[in-house]
């Protein structure tokens, strides 16, 4: 279906050279609308009648009408199904937000318990320090010093004005 803006055009475009008088011109115009809302609700009936011959998919179903496979629930869900039982029984008063909201809260406290915990497997490295005795002189360790052309040009920029300061 045409958009309105567009139809109008048409029409007026078609419109006959014989309509003199703006009775003419306000009956064609009437005639117009009659033809557009005839042609809407005609539209209209077409779209419901296709969408009701198509078949409504389910719920829990895919477009080949197979059970789709539910995902395996997460351990916040199984936090909260195993939480949201002792907070109603110790707390009746409380509405299902603010029992939510309590579960909400121990999870947030459980994950930074988890968080702070270190993981069995692991085991804190500890950086060895190479044992330096004072009385030796230790040259092995003498870094190179770079010439100005290997250095980018900013790089020289930057330390020639940190130089200055």
């Amino acid at each position: 279906m045409t958009t309105l803006n567009a139809a109008i055009k048409v029409h007026i475009e078609n419109m006959p050279e014989a309509l003199n008088t703006k009775k003419d011109i306000d009956e064609y115009i009437k005639e117009f609308w009659k033809d557009f809302r005839e042609k809407d609700k005609a539209a209209k009936a077409a779209d419901k009648a296709a969408k009701a011959q198509k078949p409504k998919r389910k719920k829990g179903f895919d477009k080949d009408g197979n059970p789709k496979e539910k995902r395996a629930p997460t351990a916040y869900n199984i936090f909260l199904k195993e939480k949201y039982a002792e907070i109603k029984e110790a707390n009746p008063e409380l509405d299902r937000t603010q029992i939510f909201a309590e579960a909400g809260r121990l999870w947030q406290e459980a994950k930074a318990l988890k968080a702070n915990q270190p993981k069995d497997d692991e085991v804190p490295e500890v950086p060895e320090v190479p044992e330096v005795a004072d009385n030796e002189d230790d040259t092995s360790e003498i870094q190179e010093v770079q010439s100005e052309d290997d250095i980018p040009k900013k790089k020289r920029v930057r330390n020639a004005k940190k130089a200055k300061e």
